[in-house]
């Protein structure tokens, strides 16, 4: 599943959003998730965020009976410098739950601003439904990470 958006800004301002702590704290407080935790470590050739949030979803019945509608997921996203923008890759684990979000994602410079994408993949061992619930995962993180950047945008 891939997202793509096109920013009124530069790749600097869009970073520094999406690597600030307190930001990525407020965005999800925004998107109504019911905690969240931040913690962001910058090196000399990447910065490394480290994300724990507790989020309510509605869940399809077949999930349902599997699955707790109150998810804790732990994310790294970790950035590095590529030329005028930045790359890189991120993990999502669900908390007690045999599922794993990858992804990976860039920041570049556009004519008008600069762009960000950002393509997940799934992992649910789970037999029999594990299709099922990676499909439902990856709509779920498509949609969340709409959301997401649809927030910043919000916020130029």
């Amino acid at each position: 599943m891939a997202v793509s958006v096109d920013f009124p800004a530069d790749v600097d301002t869009i970073y520094q959003l999406l690597t600030d702590p307190d930001f990525l704290v407020e965005r999800s407080s925004a998107l109504g998730e019911e905690h969240c935790e931040c913690e962001v470590e910058e090196y000399e050739d990447e910065t490394v965020i480290n994300l724990e949030r507790r989020v309510k979803r509605e869940l399809p019945s077949f999930l349902a009976k599997m699955f707790n509608p109150v998810q804790t997921l732990k994310m790294t996203e970790t950035w590095r410098p590529d030329g005028e923008g930045w790359e890189g890759d991120l993990e999502i684990t669900v908390e007690g739950q045999p599922v794993v979000i990858r992804g990976e994602f860039s920041l570049k410079p556009a004519k008008k601003g600069c762009v960000y994408s950002v393509t997940h993949s799934c992992k649910a061992k789970i037999p029999l439904v594990g299709g099922k619930v990676e499909k439902f995962v990856l709509s779920q993180t498509g949609d969340g990470a709409r959301d997401e950047l649809a927030f910043v945008s919000s916020r130029l």
